[in-house]
């Protein structure tokens, strides 16, 4: 398989084709993600195969939103099956691939170790400190998309998605990220009270 084509051709789509507004799932989101699957794939001790299988499934995993924001997943499946085989990728490699990227839809628990990095990467910024930046491009492209939330709404929004929704799968993340995500919590339910009481 020739990875570094691949991710040329995908890269050179995500930056000219995705939508303007993608203020959080733009191309600067994938290479965020792809950072974060490089220091998690070191870290879990991947072999060279699969970390290249999996950085394919990073660069290829947010390209639905190309053409819709709803349920985009299985977009970027179809982009990826119809031009990873020009990149010599095998049929098997592809599967792994797919199911990498429908790993990362709300719907569906990862179960493989290359779907848990993934996953993992895809909601690192929950366990760093630029957090806050992150989430307000989420807000921004949501107001776009979806719809508007008041302060309260969307304080209350991340909270529960924080807590209820989300959970790290690697020992790398859980050791690394899972205290910062719950010093997260915490500001953000600090924040959520101020605004109540005022």
């Amino acid at each position: 398989m020739d990875f570094s084509e691949a991710k040329d051709y995908i890269v050179e789509r995500l930056i000219k084709e995705l939508p303007k507004d993608l203020y959080y799932h733009g191309a600067h989101h994938t290479f965020d993600v792809v950072k974060s699957v490089h220091s998690l794939s070191v870290a879990e001790k991947l072999s060279n195969a699969d970390f290249f299988v999996l950085l394919t499934a990073a660069y290829f995993h947010d390209a639905g939103y190309i053409y819709r924001y709803e349920h985009n997943e299985p977009i970027a499946v179809k982009m990826a099956r119809k031009s990873l085989p020009d990149f010599g990728y095998s049929p098997e490699q592809i599967d792994v691939i797919e199911n990498i990227i429908m790993a990362t839809s709300h719907s569906i628990e990862p179960k493989t170790k290359l779907e848990m990095i993934m996953c993992d990467a895809d909601h690192d910024y929950f366990g760093r400190h630029d957090y806050q930046k992150i989430a307000v491009s989420l807000r921004k492209e949501l107001a776009v998309y979806e719809a508007e939330y008041s302060d309260e709404i969307w304080l209350d929004m991340q909270i529960k998605y924080l807590e209820n929704n989300h959970r790290y799968y690697t020992e790398t993340a859980i050791r690394e990220k899972q205290p910062q995500k719950e010093h997260r919590i915490q500001v953000l339910k600090n924040q959520l009270d101020v605004l109540v009481n005022a």
